[in-house]
């Protein structure tokens, strides 16, 4: 068994990526974990156990998250060794996490002693919300997004995703137990878990506003080779333009990021007093992703633009490495030559903008890759009655990502209870309800338009407010691998 270890340890994380969108088997984010932490239940070695829980995580995020390589050189063009060397990189850090995990189980034995397995569920929650946090964060794939449809999703409005994940781990180490000692009173607890998650399913944390509201997301599905080219600009517009014209009746009307082509100066004098003019006649909103530059020579912005009888503009503020920053410029310029991404030199927004509004509807607003951080979603809260994010997932190519995304942004109007609409080119657009259902959703590669007429809420969930002290349970880790390695020296 021992010498089987690293290759059943590889292949259990590969099959945890099947508990995500699209597969949804979201049991094996029980059953999974539960046999890796049996397998190592009496492993002594530090080094052969940090070993098992490393492979672990290649197996897990390189099936999770091979898409970064689509990314990069599908779409950014960058040479095969590039793409491959920085996923690679992406995969072998996040493996560091489960890795670490067994790492400081066992430095808990040392003076906890067998009960350190109950431990288990704390440093889970610790680690990954420490990778969430760490250089720019990768919360990507965290164990609790895994439970949208399952009854463990009832605990999103309390302790969020990363609590979800730990709760998973609660009920996998039941079931080691369970096995290990036959203490069959346990099956008490493993059932008491989902049974509780149903019953908060049923609970309502925020309160429903009076006036609906109609929404219509235009999904424009330009390719990502023609997004950016000059020839294309106006056939782009169009594309947007046909589409929503023919839902003026709308109180709001939503495009995903960037969908505007070129920069803000360079249509400044064409196509956004053309957007203005219709919005104001038509006594609707629009709202636009763009790119938004206020000067020449200025650093130019992801953002996104309110047009009607209010104005309003939105710069991102969590940009992705690579994509939309470079970090360590002065170590990583030669980078800039190898990937071709279009305005890959962004500027970040303030922490602190204002929100859009429409109607006595306070926005919510994310641009793509924020929705993965709650605390991102949570700057807006709870004066933000809809959530809305606007992304291009057309980056991600016909592969697992958009799916995943989609999942991600399930949780955000979990933890929240806000509607949460999500604009984006190629799909996955769609509505969901402040209980993390879909309402209504696009085809993915086709020009579409979806429209729903949603409720705004008002309050804040149990979150709100735990979300704040997340950081203590991020330490315990830390507290473990001090304590255990003092007690291994003594």
């Amino acid at each position: 068994m021992d010498r089987l270890r690293p290759v059943l340890s590889l292949l259990l994380g590969a099959q945890l990526a099947l508990a995500f969108a699209p597969f949804f088997l979201w049991p094996l984010a029980i059953l999974i974990p539960a046999v890796l932490f049996w397998l190592n239940r009496n492993e002594s070695s530090l080094r052969r156990l940090f070993a098992s829980g490393w492979l672990f995580g290649v197996g897990y995020f390189g099936c999770g998250v091979y898409w970064i390589y689509n990314s990069l050189h599908d779409f950014g063009m960058a040479p095969p060794i590039v793409a491959g060397a920085i996923t690679a990189l992406m995969v072998v850090y996040l493996a560091l996490a489960p890795g670490s995990i067994l790492l400081c189980w066992r430095l808990a034995q040392n003076f906890l002693g067998s009960a350190a397995i109950w431990v288990l569920p704390l440093l889970w929650f610790g680690i990954e919300w420490l990778k969430g946090w760490i250089g720019t964060g990768m919360p990507w794939l965290s164990l609790g997004y895994s439970q949208t449809p399952s009854p463990l999703a009832g605990f999103a409005p309390l302790v969020g995703v990363y609590g979800i994940g730990a709760l998973c781990i609660l009920m996998s180490v039941t079931l080691v137990v369970l096995l290990d000692k036959r203490r069959y009173p346990w099956v008490a607890l493993l059932l008491a878990v989902p049974t509780a998650g149903y019953a908060l399913q049923q609970v309502d944390w925020t309160e429903a506003m009076a006036a609906p509201l109609k929404v219509t997301m235009v999904q424009g599905n330009i390719p990502q080779q023609l997004k950016w080219r000059r020839d294309q600009r106006d056939n782009i517009f169009n594309t947007y333009w046909r589409e929503t014209s023919q839902h003026w009746d709308s109180d709001l009307i939503i495009w995903p990021e960037t969908a505007l082509p070129g920069h803000s100066l360079q249509i400044s004098d064409s196509l956004l007093p053309a957007l203005q003019a219709a919005a104001r006649e038509h006594d609707t909103v629009i709202l636009s992703g763009l790119v938004y530059g206020a000067a020449e020579g200025d650093r130019f912005h992801n953002s996104v633009m309110q047009f009607g009888k209010q104005r309003g503009l939105y710069h991102k503020r969590h940009l992705v490495m690579f994509g939309e920053y470079y970090p360590m410029r002065w170590l990583l310029d030669s980078l800039r030559g190898l990937i071709s991404i279009p305005y890959s030199d962004l500027a970040a927004g303030p922490e602190q903008q204002e929100l859009m509004q429409v109607g006595d509807y306070r926005l919510g607003v994310s641009i793509c890759f924020e929705d993965v951080f709650s605390r991102d979603i949570l700057l807006a809260l709870p004066q933000a009655n809809l959530l809305v994010n606007v992304s291009n997932d057309a980056w991600f190519g016909n592969s697992t990502a958009p799916h995943q995304h989609m999942q991600i942004a399930q949780m955000r109007s979990l933890e929240s209870e806000r509607v949460m609409m999500r604009a984006t080119n190629t799909g996955i657009t769609a509505f969901i309800d402040h209980k993390g259902r879909v309402l209504s959703v696009s085809d993915q590669f086709t020009t579409q338009s979806i429209s729903e007429v949603v409720q705004g809420r008002s309050g804040a969930t149990p979150f709100y407010y735990f979300a704040r002290i997340q950081w203590l349970i991020a330490l315990l880790p830390l507290a473990v691998l001090l304590l255990g390695v003092r007690r291994r020296t003594d």
